[in-house]
């Protein structure tokens, strides 16, 4: 895949701030399969349930790894989606070789076409979903459309976005123009706490997907006093994460899968103290 020169100057100058701190990974683990992506081998972590719905592509955070949100991917496959995560190369688990978070850009994108094409053939005919935390929600959203002015790589298969704590303006590579192409319904999880220092010293900055993408059907949660690490945690023992399990299941449903039940709990999601959400 071509990169424009402009495009990889903005890239090595601003995604470097864009690591993700994951948990230590639980002990089931999923199936593991090893595809091509341009020629090299390509690690899937795949939560397969006996009888899938849809599909849901996940994208790990920077230097981070699919196992660190092994338990929220469970749960969806619990719910019947089959979640697949490719391993990038900027992972810390990759075996090499092995790729800087600025280099790894256009490969992360590669990786999520070959994941794609291989959940295609293991359940074809499925509606897709991307998802995503940290850089990987850049990387999911690139699959639902954003910054293809720049990098044409949106895949008509995904209906729905859900992204973990995006990032905000990148000077160069992400304005708010970036994301006037993410015409699919997207969910924003963020938190009044998920600040990443030297990068976002403000947390709103991770609303901009939301607030910049086209208007309809474009939730933002947001988590009182949660961090940028939610996507790691459990779910069983996580309060927050629990509410935005349930809350994603209801997405899912109603922009995937396509129930009108789960679309009429989405709008009228109840709100408490704990977090808030917005609609546009």
């Amino acid at each position: 895949m071509q990169i424009f020169g402009h495009l990889r100057r903005a890239i090595l100058g601003g995604i470097g701030l864009l690591s993700a701190t994951f948990a230590q990974p639980v002990s089931a683990a999923p199936e593991t399969v090893t595809i091509k992506a341009d020629q090299r081998d390509l690690t899937l972590s795949v939560w397969r349930p006996e009888a899938p719905k849809a599909v849901i592509i996940f994208s790990h955070g920077g230097n981070g790894a699919p196992a660190a949100y092994e338990k929220l991917l469970e749960t969806w496959k619990t719910a019947g989606f089959l979640v697949v995560a490719p391993l990038h190369t900027d992972s810390f688990k990759h075996p090499g070789p092995d790729h800087g978070l600025q280099t790894a850009f256009p490969i992360r994108i590669a990786d999520f076409a070959a994941a794609e094409a291989w959940a295609n053939e293991a359940a074809p005919g499925l509606p897709h979903a991307a998802a995503g935390h940290s850089y990987g929600s850049l990387t999911a959203m690139i699959g639902g459309g954003a910054l293809d002015s720049m990098v044409h790589a949106k895949s008509r298969q995904i209906k729905a976005v859900i992204a973990f704590s995006s990032p905000g303006t990148i000077p160069g590579l992400i304005n708010p123009a970036s994301f006037s192409t993410l015409d699919v319904p997207l969910l924003m999880v963020t938190g009044d706490a998920d600040v990443v220092p030297g990068f976002a010293a403000d947390w709103k900055a991770h609303l901009l997907p939301f607030e910049a993408a086209p208007a309809g059907a474009k939730y933002a949660w947001i988590g009182t006093g949660v961090t940028h690490g939610l996507a790691g945690r459990d779910p069983a023992e996580d309060a927050a994460l629990s509410n935005v399990v349930k809350l994603s299941l209801a997405f899912l449903e109603a922009h995937v899968v396509g129930n009108p039940a789960a679309v009429d709990a989405l709008t009228s999601w109840k709100q408490s103290g704990a977090a808030v959400l917005r609609t546009r």
